[in-house]
């Protein structure tokens, strides 16, 4: 019996590019994504086949889906694909990618009369709670920034269709691998392992803390969720992270015992100090053209804890993340791939890009729609439609 077909967005960013590996054993993926599977390290050959689209153009979506639905429809569709970055302005690709590309996917889904539709969220969509308390999987999408509206936009749209598609929303913590490719858990392995002005630094008490989780247990995560999409409610919310969260101090500790046998003592910066400097830094880099990493709305959340109670989650899909993927558990793995391989370092932190960064100023030409055919292992053979950006 000929293995189903399962749709894929996003596959060509860290995420996707893992599920790509991983379910293909079980289904034939439709996989689409902005960059070809060559720019992004993701598999090709037979049993997959690759859309390059642009899911904010609603047209060349269309052709898309017109394409799965001579291949016969599909069963279940992981909706990875978003817009996100860490400069906290409104970016227009998160009103275009995140939000009217959902729609547009959702729109197209619904005559394919899907088993699921799985919903990529994030908790970085709920606001910080009180002290002493945790988010969980009745927390409502309120934090106010614009990763966070577009994910909640998303959330409520999930609702919205659930009568026309059977939906489920997935809310993962911050994801890392051995590779790392976490942007700020980036920034603190180079800066905590060096020997440079910053290399003590914490910002507040050190006690700003959010989950984060092994791109491997995700991966499992996700394949609980599709092996028991049948079971789940509508729009239901499923969180995939540890309990709690890893505070910044944590983090020093066992980052600098790893980079220098063992822990350094840090330097805490509180806020009121750190935010002239912060602030005199990126108005250098606004003038200059290169911005820093850290930014004056990071400096709200300093000391806030983002942690998380997902057991509800863990006896729904009977799941829970490996003590042995713990963040703390992986750094010593990160610092050696950072130290031993850096040109592998540099080119996984360069495909960790943003992936709506295509067509915007200063981003290379891309082009808008490109079908890949699996052509027996021996390369790819496009099909080229649409504009280029």
């Amino acid at each position: 019996m000929a293995k189903p077909w399962m749709i894929i967005t996003g596959a060509t960013g860290l995420l996707g590019g893992q599920l790509v590996r991983m379910l293909r054993k079980e289904y034939r993926i439709i996989a689409i994504g902005r960059r070809t599977p060559a720019d992004s390290g993701v598999p090709e050959g037979p049993g997959i086949e690759w859309f390059r689209v642009d899911i904010g153009q609603i047209e060349p979506l269309r052709q898309v889906f017109s394409r799965i639905r001579d291949l016969g429809g599909a069963e279940v569709l992981l909706h990875m694909a978003a817009f996100y970055d860490f400069t906290g302005e409104d970016n227009p690709e998160y009103k275009r990618t995140n939000i009217e590309g959902t729609r547009n996917v959702l729109a197209l889904a619904e005559p394919l009369k899907l088993r699921r539709f799985i919903y990529t969220s994030s908790t970085a969509a709920c606001p910080f709670p009180p002290p002493g308390q945790s988010v969980n999987e009745s927390t409502q999408p309120a934090a106010d920034f614009p990763y966070a509206r577009a994910k909640r936009a998303g959330e409520a749209m999930m609702r919205e269709w659930a009568d026309r598609i059977p939906t489920c929303i997935v809310r993962p913590a911050a994801v890392v691998s051995d590779w790392c490719e976490y942007p700020p858990l980036m920034e603190f392995l180079q800066a905590w392992c060096s020997r440079s002005w910053n290399s003590r630094i914490l910002g507040g008490r050190g006690e700003s803390a959010i989950p984060y989780l092994h791109v491997e247990d995700l991966m499992s995560f996700y394949l609980r969720v599709v092996e028991r999409c049948d079971e789940l409610g509508d729009a239901e919310v499923l969180i995939a992270s540890p309990d709690g969260s890893t505070t910044h101090a944590d983090l020093f500790r066992e980052i600098t015992r790893a980079a220098f046998g063992r822990p350094r003592r840090p330097v805490l910066v509180p806020r009121v100090i750190a935010r002239p400097g912060v602030a005199a830094r990126e108005w250098l880099g606004r003038r200059t053209g290169h911005m820093p990493f850290e930014r004056t709305w990071m400096l709200d959340y300093v000391d806030l804890r983002l942690d998380v109670d997902a057991s509800r989650t863990r006896v729904r899909l009977d799941w829970a993340p490996s003590p042995r993927l713990h963040v703390l558990s992986r750094l010593g793995a990160m610092i050696e791939n950072m130290r031993a391989h850096p040109d592998e370092w540099r080119l996984r932190r360069a495909r960790r890009r943003p992936s709506g960064m295509a067509g915007l100023p200063g981003a290379p030409p891309n082009r808008a729609v490109a079908l890949y055919r699996p052509s027996g292992g021996d390369g790819e053979q496009p099909l080229e439609f649409g504009e280029d950006l």
